[in-house]
Protein backbone atom coordinates (compact mmCIF):
# COMPACT_ATOMS: atom_id res chain seq x y z
CA UNK A 1 0.00 0.00 0.00
CA UNK A 2 1.40 3.49 -0.78
CA UNK A 3 2.01 5.78 2.16
CA UNK A 4 1.96 9.03 2.00
CA UNK A 5 3.34 11.41 4.14
CA UNK A 6 2.58 14.86 4.69
CA UNK A 7 5.31 17.39 6.37
CA UNK A 8 3.16 20.69 7.85
CA UNK A 9 3.52 23.28 9.96
CA UNK A 10 0.37 25.51 12.52
CA UNK A 11 2.02 29.23 10.87
CA UNK A 12 1.51 27.78 7.48
CA UNK A 13 -1.07 29.31 4.96
CA UNK A 14 -0.71 26.73 2.41
CA UNK A 15 -1.18 23.74 4.67
CA UNK A 16 -4.99 23.82 5.74
CA UNK A 17 -5.91 23.14 2.01
CA UNK A 18 -2.95 20.69 1.56
CA UNK A 19 -4.23 18.61 4.47
CA UNK A 20 -7.90 19.01 3.17
CA UNK A 21 -6.44 18.04 -0.38
CA UNK A 22 -5.45 14.92 0.87
CA UNK A 23 -8.08 14.28 3.41
CA UNK A 24 -10.06 14.24 0.11
CA UNK A 25 -8.40 11.88 -1.90
CA UNK A 26 -8.33 9.55 1.10
CA UNK A 27 -11.87 9.14 1.60
CA UNK A 28 -11.19 8.07 -2.48
CA UNK A 29 -8.54 6.03 -2.67
CA UNK A 30 -6.64 3.32 -0.63
CA UNK A 31 -3.58 4.53 0.88
CA UNK A 32 -2.02 5.01 4.05
CA UNK A 33 -1.67 8.39 5.19
CA UNK A 34 -0.65 10.52 8.42
CA UNK A 35 0.58 14.15 9.00
CA UNK A 36 3.58 15.18 10.78
CA UNK A 37 3.99 18.45 12.18
CA UNK A 38 7.09 20.66 11.32
CA UNK A 39 8.05 21.41 15.05
CA UNK A 40 7.83 17.92 16.03
CA UNK A 41 10.79 15.93 16.91
CA UNK A 42 9.54 13.48 14.25
CA UNK A 43 8.96 16.46 11.70
CA UNK A 44 12.54 17.71 12.49
CA UNK A 45 14.15 14.06 11.35
CA UNK A 46 12.56 13.89 8.14
CA UNK A 47 13.53 17.93 7.20
CA UNK A 48 16.58 16.55 7.78
CA UNK A 49 16.83 13.33 6.23
CA UNK A 50 15.07 14.76 3.15
CA UNK A 51 16.63 18.16 3.15
CA UNK A 52 12.93 19.67 2.83
CA UNK A 53 13.45 23.28 2.44
CA UNK A 54 9.72 24.26 2.79
CA UNK A 55 6.16 23.61 4.07
CA UNK A 56 3.84 21.74 3.02
CA UNK A 57 5.55 18.68 1.66
CA UNK A 58 4.49 15.48 0.56
CA UNK A 59 6.72 12.68 0.80
CA UNK A 60 5.17 9.24 -0.68
CA UNK A 61 6.87 5.49 -0.23
CA UNK A 62 9.96 7.37 1.25
CA UNK A 63 10.92 10.15 -1.44
CA UNK A 64 9.54 13.75 -1.49
CA UNK A 65 6.56 13.94 -4.43
CA UNK A 66 5.59 18.02 -4.00
CA UNK A 67 6.36 20.52 -2.37
CA UNK A 68 2.91 23.37 -2.38
CA UNK A 69 -0.60 22.09 -3.16
CA UNK A 70 -0.06 19.63 -5.49
CA UNK A 71 -2.21 19.16 -8.68
CA UNK A 72 -4.89 16.14 -8.39
CA UNK A 73 -3.77 14.52 -11.40
CA UNK A 74 -0.66 14.64 -10.41
CA UNK A 75 -1.31 13.37 -6.80
CA UNK A 76 -3.87 10.37 -8.20
CA UNK A 77 -1.22 8.86 -10.90
CA UNK A 78 1.16 8.82 -7.61
CA UNK A 79 -0.64 7.17 -5.29
CA UNK A 80 -3.46 4.85 -7.47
Amino acid sequence: MVKVTLIHASWCTACPATRRFWKDLKSEYNFEYEEIDVETPEGQALIDKYGIIGVPTTIIDGEVAFTGLPKKAEAIARIS
